[in-house]
């Protein structure tokens, strides 16, 4: 009953890690994009002035995972909820008064369940210049908000440039981000070996790794015999002190044996030396 319940718990937890969203290999029309680059927190902002106030807008994301929880010296009506993948606040702001948070919500993300989806037009084996990131966020006012990240192939930019944003509008959040992150991964375009690009050896000078594999092997088998040995003779025979050593009276010969063949190579070797016959 205890070995079923753990298995059904490992599966699901499997089944968990594996349902994740992978910022590293994300999947759009069949091609593979790495947008780990990304995986950070940003945050973007803009005021607007308001007389007698100026009113900022803050826009903060993480295209990879929700948010990380705010500290506890932000109030608590002031934080965005649990599980947002993008979080939007507004504060006001007057001269002489502390700034004021007026509105914070998730414009993505609802729950740690919640993932992007990845959306792109593209036609046959063709790789997609841009593509879409949406979630769904929170529910103001009877309008459910969310965000959608338009991403551009850039190979000239950089993964560090920041998103634009487009506008916010009818409750949905448009940016756009041209990032070489956003380019489909291919043949041409792994990344460098960690060796700096140098060459590999050639094939010919492998046989270095081929000795080096017998000998491990050699020393791998050697220690399982002797510990094997040593278990039997100490379990099954009850031997003790030295008699524990497996075969023990041919490894005690072993050096008179090695002795008589190298004298009996020696014989013959010299033996041919001398044109192979005996003098009667």
């Amino acid at each position: 009953m205890r070995s079923s319940l753990a298995l059904g718990l490992l599966a699901s937890a499997l089944t968990l890690t594996a349902a994740a969203f992978d910022c590293k290999k994300a999947q759009v029309a069949g091609h593979i994009y790495d947008l780990s680059p990304l995986a950070r927190e940003i945050a973007l902002d803009s005021n607007t002035t308001t007389p007698p106030t100026v009113t900022g807008t803050r826009y903060v994301l993480n295209p990879c995972a929700p948010l990380k929880a705010e500290p506890d010296s932000v109030p608590a009506i002031d934080r965005c909820p649990d599980g947002a993948w993008v979080c939007r606040s507004i504060t006001n702001y007057k001269k002489d008064e502390k700034p004021r948070v007026t509105e914070v919500n998730s414009v993505a993300g609802k729950s740690s369940k919640d993932e992007p989806v990845l959306e792109a037009k593209a036609s046959g084996s063709e790789k997609p210049a841009e593509f879409h990131w949406i979630l769904k966020g929170a529910e103001v006012e009877k309008v459910a908000w969310s965000t959608d990240i338009k991403f551009v192939c850039n190979k000239s930019a950089k993964d560090q440039d920041l998103p634009t944003v487009v506008g916010f509008k009818d409750g949905v959040l448009s940016l756009e981000w041209a990032v070489p992150a956003a380019c489909a991964l291919g043949a041409g375009d792994e990344k460098p070996p960690s060796d700096g690009g140098k060459d590999k050896e050639p094939s010919g000078s492998s046989g270095g790794g081929f000795f080096s594999t017998m000998f491990s092997f050699f020393v791998v088998v050697s220690a399982l015999y002797l510990v094997l040995g040593v278990m039997y003779n100490y379990l099954i025979v009850r031997a003790t002190g030295l008699d524990l050593i497996p075969n023990r009276a041919f490894w005690r010969e072993f050096p008179y044996l090695c002795s008589d063949f190298a004298q009996h190579v020696w014989s013959m070797v010299s033996g041919r030396r001398r044109g192979g016959y005996s003098v009667v």
